[in-house]
């Protein structure tokens, strides 16, 4: 099964995701990664807070993944980008990257963790029923971060993971680098 990379990333000011060299990098980036990945990579932003950018997309396994990120191309994207872009923090989620709605326009995203402070288990087919779209979780499969992982095409997240246990909820709209 695929797993879904899910990254999280910002840009320091003043720089807007409008920027000239801002569109090229994320364009070169999907471009070179979804040629070693071999799956589309797909942009959001949070939609109260427009310097967050979100990046999520498939991989066969971490291994692949890794081997990306070894990369000349790869390395060459870090360069540039980090003179404008803080990486906040990526994970490698339990979620089948090809069910993933690649052409939503927007999701929400949340993480919740279970009331005691340690990590809820996902339910094995990591698919949740929720009035109003698609939705999936997934955890972190190298159990480096804590939590579930929603994505959800609805705003109902609560309606499935209790209003108490959600730590991060986030909503996100697509963003196109061309």
């Amino acid at each position: 099964m695929p797993i879904t990379e899910f990254a999280s990333l910002s840009l320091m000011s003043p720089n807007k995701l409008s920027d000239p060299h801002v569109v090229d990098l994320f364009s070169k980036l999907s471009s070179w990664q979804a040629s070693a990945s071999g799956y589309p990579l797909c942009f959001f932003t949070n939609q109260h807070e427009l310097r967050e950018v979100y990046l999520v997309t498939g991989w066969n396994d971490v291994a692949a993944h890794e081997e990306w990120i070894k990369s000349a191309r790869n390395q060459e994207l870090l360069e540039i980008g980090g003179k404008f872009l803080d990486v906040i923090g990526m994970v490698h989620l339990d979620l089948d990257f090809s069910e993933f709605p690649v052409g939503a326009e927007s999701l929400v995203c949340a993480r919740s963790v279970g009331t005691d402070g340690q990590s809820e288990e996902a339910k094995p087919d990591n698919e949740v029923q929720v009035q109003g779209g698609w939705t999936r979780y997934g955890k972190d499969v190298q159990e480096i971060s804590t939590g579930v992982y929603y994505f959800t095409e609805s705003d109902a997240l609560e309606d499935v993971v209790g209003k108490g246990n959600i730590d991060m909820k986030t909503s996100l709209k697509k963003v196109v680098f061309a």
